[in-house]
């Protein structure tokens, strides 16, 4: 249906744009008729019996208003003309954009609706799995404790996932933060201990500054540096290799979290900082996710007056960049 009204819009402008150059033309040819017309009549004034004209009308100050009238008609069919244009071109070039924004926006809400879809029906398929094996079987006491850890898993992972959907309702308009003098060393030290207790696995070099204070909403710098450590692994090979900086310079502080990851496309490099975007379509990816994780990033760092980029990584994936 947009489609359809995208293309009656622009059939509609253009035959709009090419009745105007025809009212320009026909206007030119008429003020052209009219303009000679009135030159012979003040000719016929200075003509004696035979015929012959006894005066260079070109030279006379009645022809010489006549032609400035004439000209002053005719830049004003051209101004006229043009600015409608301008205004035509311009109306299908808006026009156009909003189409091709409207069209980013649903495929932005349909890969969300999908994957929050996936996400949510996971963890509560496996609860619900959990759940009925209990009901059903007589299990052993190590087994119960083995599947009730399982199903809290999975209830935290939902709860987290809620909490981001509701963390970036928040962002735009009320969410507060609370700033505080923080030891932002420590604080990422001690995110770094539990990230690899959680990811024994995962091969993470750490190089940070001591004594690095600033004032910070200490949750939400949790909440970021989590976000970019777990696309770090969503996104990695088979042996995720994480490495992070937190330096200072001056009044500058620069925390770098570089993966060897697939990385990030130079084009996509703004957008993924989108609210719901994600790389690709949602039909076809393998990765879970919501597409909420950078954009609360992105806000987190502006609201603390901050800038965040990714760029190549030198581990071979991407490399975030935050910068105080």
């Amino acid at each position: 249906m947009n489609n359809r009204l995208r293309i009656l819009s622009f059939i509609v402008m253009t035959y709009m744009l090419a009745a105007l150059c025809w009212w320009a033309v026909l206007l030119h040819r008429k003020n052209t008729d009219v303009f000679k017309l009135e030159s012979q009549l003040l000719q016929e004034r200075f003509i004696n019996d035979a015929g012959i004209p006894t005066v260079d009308v070109t030279t006379l100050p009645e022809y010489e208003e006549l032609k400035a009238s004439f000209d002053r008609q005719m830049m004003m069919i051209t101004g006229e003309a043009l600015v409608f244009g301008l205004v035509l071109i311009m109306g299908i070039y808006f026009i156009n954009r909003a189409f091709n924004r409207e069209l980013a926006i649903a495929e932005k809400q349909k890969n969300f609706l999908l994957s929050i879809t996936h996400e949510l029906k996971s963890p509560l398929a496996s609860i619900s799995l959990i759940l009925d094996t209990f009901i059903k079987r007589d299990l052993p006491k190590e087994k119960v404790q083995e599947l009730s850890a399982d199903a809290l898993q999975e209830s935290t992972r939902l709860n987290e996932l809620f909490n981001k959907i509701l963390l970036a309702t928040r962002l735009g308009n009320t969410h507060q933060f609370h700033m505080q003098d923080t030891d932002i060393s420590n604080l990422l030290s001690k995110t770094v201990e539990k990230f690899q207790r959680v990811y024994p696995n995962v091969k993470l070099e750490a190089n940070i500054d001591e004594n690095v204070v600033k004032s910070v909403d200490q949750d939400a710098m949790i909440s970021v540096v989590n976000n970019l450590l777990e696309n770090a692994i969503k996104y990695s090979t088979k042996s995720p290799e994480i490495r992070l900086s937190l330096h200072k310079q001056s009044e500058k502080v620069t925390l770098l979290i570089a993966d060897n990851g697939i990385g990030i496309p130079t084009r996509e490099r703004t957008n993924v900082f989108e609210q719901f975007y994600r790389i690709g379509s949602e039909d076809t990816r393998t990765s879970k996710g919501t597409g909420l994780g950078l954009y609360i990033a992105k806000e987190i760092i502006m609201a603390h007056k901050g800038k965040i980029k990714v760029t190549d990584s030198p581990l071979g994936g991407s490399q975030f960049e935050i910068i105080f």
